[in-house]
């Protein structure tokens, strides 16, 4: 009876101990097949971060790449110039005027007393470069009058795509105190800037013309003459420009006689709201043959306050 027992505990013992040893070898399979599993997800992790990781730094790289271009061409493309205004669509426009009025005087020994006034206007496109002045000088010495002289002048410049330009003048004079009373002149030629920026233009002038003088003791006659003259402008400051020119009429008719004119400003704007300025300079006139009984030279310097409009 006891045999019988000790067998059937023992069969009931192999028997669960087989079935633990059972479970344990399923339960370890189990165990490496999800390690296993957990491996490969691992690894399949590392692979996707790397690819992701290359698709980031390829990206960067590409912008940095698009933006250096993008840098660069923005450096080779030239700035935008500034808006150039049309051109006017008749004569009568786009003028801009300038007004001015100048006055001397001393007592004493003698009583001397002088006044200039002129209005000088200009206008610029982009084919045409025009200018007219006219202005009036009067003086007295004394109580009497001694200086009357009064000045039209008009010159237009052809603009070429180069340095070059053809212009065309004309001018009429009138002096009470010369050997004439009267003065037409005109001429024809090229110019050429010889210098010409922001701050400083210096223009060459050749050309050819004549004159004729009326009233007085004139002759009244035609003067064929050539033109050799200089225009030069120098922009100091925003707000003051010096000008000078200097033209030399040489006679055809006759070798060694000549014109000589010469002149020079200087502008500075007291008021720019206003357009207020204050103006001086001088203009002088040479004649190698002036007629018996009158000068050579003629001197007229200037200071006064003008006005731009």
């Amino acid at each position: 009876m006891n045999k019988n027992r000790m067998n059937t505990a023992a069969i009931i013992a192999i028997v669960a101990g087989m079935g633990t040893t059972g479970l344990a070898a399923e339960d370890t399979t189990t165990a490496l097949e999800r390690l296993e599993a957990a491996r490969v997800a691992f690894e399949q992790a590392k692979i996707e971060l790397a690819a992701a990781q290359a698709a980031v730094s390829g990206e960067i790289s590409s912008g940095v790449q698009v933006d250096a271009e993008t840098d660069a061409t923005r450096r080779a493309q030239p700035e935008e110039e500034a808006e150039v205004p049309a051109d006017p669509t008749s004569w009568s426009e786009g003028w801009e005027w300038a007004a001015s009025v100048a006055m001397t005087g001393s007592s004493g020994n003698t009583e001397n007393f002088g006044a200039r006034a002129a209005i000088d206007g200009e206008r610029n496109t982009s084919d045409y470069e025009t200018s007219l002045s006219l202005s009036y000088i009067y003086g007295t010495s004394d109580g009497t009058k001694n200086t009357s002289r009064g000045q039209l002048a008009l010159r237009n410049d052809w603009l070429t795509e180069g340095k070059w330009r053809y212009f065309a003048e004309g001018k009429y004079e009138y002096d009470e105190f010369q050997i004439w009373e009267h003065r037409l002149s005109g001429a024809v030629g090229v110019g050429y800037e010889l210098i010409k920026n922001d701050k400083q233009t210096l223009i060459g002038r050749v050309g050819v013309g004549g004159s004729y003088e009326m009233g007085g003791a004139a002759k009244e006659e035609f003067i064929p003459e050539g033109l050799i003259g200089l225009d030069w402008e120098y922009k100091i400051s925003d707000n003051s420009t010096l000008t000078a020119s200097t033209t030399y009429y040489p006679s055809f008719d006759d070798l060694g006689e000549f014109r000589w004119n010469n002149n020079a400003g200087l502008e500075v704007v007291m008021d720019a709201e206003t357009g207020m300025t204050l103006n001086t300079g001088f203009e002088h006139r040479h004649d190698s043959d002036p007629g018996s009984g009158f000068k050579p030279n003629d001197l007229n310097y200037y200071m006064g306050l003008g006005w731009k409009f």
